[in-house]
């Protein structure tokens, strides 16, 4: 049983608990958002140059010392784009404290560190230590010029980016390569200060841990000013439509990817969200879908063909890959399988098999604390509050109908092509 808890800690400061004694290890994670900007390399490099020491543990292996008194605690930074949200965070799982002798003061403990991460940094002469600026500069550096590395990731990436150019999602969430280069102290810094005062704080526990326990634990643990300029989020689905355009991109890589971008017109606070994970699920959301069975399995059009949903923003994107001679049939096959389903082509079948792949997803999601770390905060940045459990009974109330009215709102918007060119 899951006792789910939303709490306010403060003017823009909030928790989510879900308070459960099905785990062996519990989840906390302590994260500051903030509205995407054009240039995020100042903001991006901030978790991993936080998690080089605290001024009570000033290097990793100080650090490292500390998490093996808590039964082997893990800490990782991390950067995420959430639709229109930067978030810049750390994320611990450690023994659930039901399972060890001093278990309420293993959590305060693993609190007060996420709080020291973040509000208590080491520095050097009033700000961050050169040599630590200078090694994360190098590994955000690195980690840009990585991503096209993985070209099945970055045509979505690409995608996306030529999708919602000029909109704030259409920025890279590491920052540019220009920016990340041009990093100094002071503006570093500056980032840092304006994190402290404006962003929104979204923190998250799952344990076995009281809702009132695990707040105290965390409201000790931040030191953070009530200063009235904290952010808050406010989706921005772009609900336009406008005729879809082709962009041709080439890379050195044997085989091409097909990207197609919708517009979905729809978030996850949206009453017919439901229909649209359907919709999505019936169309490339598992094996039994459209793309899979007929675009890749019956046609041999493509080597993987799927679609996934962003539900903060509003988009869906289909990526598949391609031999390049068959761009157009491929692209015309998706197409075509896409108006069939949002013309009447749905059968009960189909949307029956899709309910249930959609509805098990979600179960087996609650299997996981890590899960549903990430589902919830994407939950609460997207103004959404429905639990798993809760889409689930909306999910078997979707008829078909619905879910066919959904997809004649979606719109596609663009056709990417990574061309796959020899070296």
């Amino acid at each position: 049983m899951q006792k789910i808890t939303r709490l306010s800690l403060a003017p823009g400061v909030f928790m989510t608990c879900i308070a459960t004694d099905r785990f062996k290890t519990a989840v906390f994670s302590a994260a500051l958002a903030l509205p995407l900007r054009e240039e995020n390399a100042p903001f991006a490099v901030l978790p991993p140059l936080l998690y080089r020491g605290t001024a009570a543990h000033p290097d990793l292996a100080a650090l490292g010392e500390t998490l093996d008194t808590l039964y082997g605690a893990r800490i990782e930074p991390y950067v995420r784009k959430v639709g229109e949200s930067l978030v810049l965070g750390f994320l611990s799982d450690v023994i659930d404290g039901a399972c060890v002798p001093d278990g309420d003061a293993l959590a305060e403990r693993t609190a007060a560190l996420l709080g020291e991460l973040i509000c208590r940094p080491a520095l050097e002469n009033g700000r961050f230590r050169p040599d630590d600026l200078a090694a994360e500069r190098a590994n955000l550096c690195d980690r840009i010029a990585a991503l096209p590395n993985d070209p099945r990731g970055w045509a979505v990436r690409r995608a996306k980016e030529l999708m919602c150019a000029g909109e704030p999602f259409g920025a890279c969430e590491f920052g540019t390569g220009a920016g990340a280069r041009a990093l100094t102290a002071d503006a570093v810094w500056d980032a840092y200060q304006t994190a402290l005062r404006e962003a929104r704080v979204e923190l998250f526990y799952c344990g076995s841990m009281e809702p009132g326990a695990v707040r105290d634990a965390f409201s000790r643990a931040l030191e953070l000013a009530d200063t009235g300029l904290r952010y808050q989020p406010d989706p921005d689905v772009c609900r336009i439509r406008r005729a879809d355009r082709t962009i041709v991109e080439e890379m050195p890589v044997k085989q091409g990817k097909l990207t197609l971008g919708f517009r979905t017109n729809c978030i996850a606070g949206d009453e017919d969200y439901p229909a649209l994970l359907l919709f999505n699920a019936a169309f490339g959301g598992y094996t039994g879908s459209r793309l899979f069975r007929t675009v890749r399995e019956k046609l041999s059009l493509c080597y993987y063909a799927s679609s996934a949903l962003d539900k903060v923003k509003g988009l869906m994107l289909v990526s598949s890959g391609i031999e390049n001679e068959s761009f157009e049939r491929a692209r015309g096959e998706i197409l075509r399988q896409f108006e069939d389903l949002r013309a009447g082509g749905l059968k009960q079948d189909e949307l029956d098999r899709a309910r249930r792949t959609v509805q098990n997803n979600l179960r087996a999601m609650q299997d996981s604390p890590l899960q549903l770390e990430r589902f919830w905060q994407g939950q609460m940045l997207a103004g959404a509050d429905a639990s798993p459990d809760e889409l689930i009974a909306r999910l078997g109330a979707v008829d078909r109908g619905q879910v066919m009215a959904v997809g004649r709102r979606i719109d596609l918007d663009l056709t990417y092509f990574l061309k796959g060119v020899a070296e």
